[in-house]
């Protein structure tokens, strides 16, 4: 089994989500069929959910609710704090969230990152971060989403999450809500006390 993951996040919250699938075949399709059929006028670089308008990510969702995809969600409010950007905070958020994937799904190998650090040394660090914390040897891929239109597809998930929370806007996880297996919403503060039942 393999896993993709995205984050996403504005000034009050954090959202990560993983998407669980037992293989990767034709996934990468999903994002070159819709931008191919966008008018010539909205030609983007890359399809993401903060740069397409309704009816794209509608489209999106819609693809993604008709393929066997298990989701699972991490919404983190911080409660205006400021949370450092390093491998340390987001290997401990990451490994939040993958703890509930491997409590469900234990045979998980494989899980595709969204590229979130520039340097190859802050993406080792999270790397062994991310392995202690799970006890496990695992083969972590980074991949940008314009490499490898497969990220993508969290991206879509976790934004759809992100304006459910910040605008109170559930038309889009409406979509797939069928499909999430695990959301847990928290504080930093409590995931930071290891004191949330997630």
């Amino acid at each position: 089994m393999k896993v993709v993951v995205y984050m996403t996040q504005n000034d009050r919250f954090l959202v990560f989500a993983a998407v669980v699938v037992e293989s990767l075949v034709n996934l990468d399709k999903i994002i070159p069929a819709i931008k191919k059929n966008l008018p010539k006028k909205k030609k983007l670089a890359e399809i993401k959910f903060s740069t397409t308008g309704e009816k794209t990510k509608i489209k999106v969702l819609n693809e993604i609710s008709k393929r066997r995809l298990k989701l699972f969600i991490l919404v983190v409010d911080k409660q205006g704090r400021k949370i450092q950007d390093s491998p340390d905070n987001y290997s401990f958020l990451i490994s939040t969230l993958l703890n509930k994937v491997f409590a469900k799904y234990p045979t998980v190998s494989h899980i595709i990152i969204d590229r979130h650090f520039t340097w190859v040394t802050q993406r080792e660090k999270f790397n062994d971060l991310v392995q202690k914390e799970l006890k496990k040897q695992l083969f972590l891929e980074h991949l940008d989403s314009q490499q490898n239109t497969i990220v993508s597809l969290p991206d879509f998930i976790a934004g759809s999450e992100r304006i459910a929370h910040s605008k109170n806007e559930p038309k889009y996880v409406q979509i797939i809500n069928k499909q999430v297996e695990k959301r847990i919403i928290t504080t930093w503060r409590n995931l930071k006390r290891k004191k949330v039942k997630v």
